[in-house]
């Protein structure tokens, strides 16, 4: 199938970034290719979430509930495949599985590249989703295109997820995942030093919780780690840099409704992000593994932070990154103007999220150099 954009859009994207300073630290702006106004929102994300929140308008607030019905229901809103089938055919996806500390199947996904090589890099995905819904198949197309650009080996997950398996299983299977992959990545062509973990919303707490496990465990498997618009601040620790308000965001008049609408629909006192503690079955959200905002994070590897502007997690994530940047930890950041949550699920559909793919694999060749 053909892309929704052309390669122009594409291309004006890396053309027209710019660096600007937020928390006293460097970040990267991807601007709209087609749009110089601040604030909007990228008029085809605008038009799939202006859909979205005529929806939510008829929808019982009880639905933001951690019940087993409403559970369900989100997760046929989560689980949906929203890329295009752009990417090359040629890519051998191996479906293999390894086994779990409660000796449970975790599967796992290898994609290996037409052009094959010995020790090439490797990226272990770990999806988003709430930690309750989504799937490797929501992500396929974001990591196949960067193992066909790159020429990579590439892992991906489908952990055990809640509320049926209370944290930390879900965190257990993605670190013993990593330590798999570390031991068999040479059976696919990978090589275990060149391992860079990556995960989107709450697969990028995951991706920390490996990161952070791994270096606590001085096991050195992580080479570098991406997180993009991840979950770091479930605690809700309020300070200077992470507190929550909407005038943290910069909001075309046009678009205010639409965006407000989906800022407070996902990051309210009411919103989704309330229900982690009862979706994980946990009271201890406040711990480093489930809030890394509030731990010592000198020593992490190599990181990339990206974040939508009208991401409900921007905030938290724009302060992790500059708590990084603080501890010493090389750290690149990356804001996509006009973008909201979760762009890394619409592969061939927004300009941003192929961007995205191209940005993460240079960030994998930079560390493995």
């Amino acid at each position: 199938m053909e892309k929704k954009y052309s390669e122009e859009l594409l291309k004006k994207i890396s053309e027209k970034q710019f660096t600007r300073k937020i928390n006293g630290i460097d970040v990267i702006m991807k601007p709209i290719p087609d749009c110089d106004e601040e604030g909007m929102m990228d008029t085809r994300l605008y038009n799939d979430n202006k859909k979205m929140a005529f929806m939510m308008r008829f929808l019982p607030k009880s639905m933001m509930n951690a019940s087993p019905k409403s559970i369900e229901k989100l997760r046929g809103m989560f689980n949906g495949i929203k890329s295009i089938p752009v990417t090359s055919e040629e890519i051998e996806i191996v479906s293999t599985s390894f086994k779990g500390l409660d000796d449970n199947d975790v599967p796992m996904k290898v994609y290996l590249p037409s052009i094959r090589s010995q020790n090439a890099p490797v990226l272990y995905y770990i999806h988003g989703g709430g930690f309750f819904g989504g799937h490797s198949g929501v992500v396929e197309q974001f990591v196949k295109m960067i193992v066909e650009k790159y020429n990579i080996v590439a892992f991906s997950i489908n952990y055990r997820l809640a509320p049926e398996n209370p944290y930390p299983k879900g965190h257990e299977d993605c670190y013993e995942g990593l330590k798999w992959i570390y031991e068999h990545a040479n059976e696919f062509g990978g090589d275990p030093e060149k391992i860079i973990v990556a995960g989107d919303s709450a697969g990028g707490n995951l991706t920390q919780y490996c990161s952070t496990r791994s270096l606590e465990e001085n096991k050195k498997m992580v080479k570098g780690q991406v997180l993009l618009y991840p979950t770091v601040n479930m605690a809700g620790i309020d300070d200077e840099y992470s507190h929550w308000s909407l005038d943290k965001y910069t909001i075309h008049p046009k678009h205010r409704r639409v965006i407000e609408m989906m800022l407070n629909m996902m990051g309210g006192e009411n919103g989704m992000s309330s229900m982690l503690s009862d979706i994980l079955k946990t009271r201890d959200i406040s711990n480093k593994y489930l809030t890394p905002y509030g731990m010592d994070v000198t020593g992490m590897p190599p990181t990339l932070v990206s974040v939508g502007e009208h991401d409900f997690l921007k905030v938290e994530c724009l302060a992790y990154a500059k708590k990084l940047v603080d501890a010493g930890v090389d750290t690149t950041t990356i804001v996509y103007r006009g973008m909201g949550h979760a762009y890394a699920d619409n592969i061939g559909v927004y300009p941003q999220s192929e961007d995205c793919a191209i940005e993460l694999g240079k960030f994998i060749m930079k560390v493995c150099e």
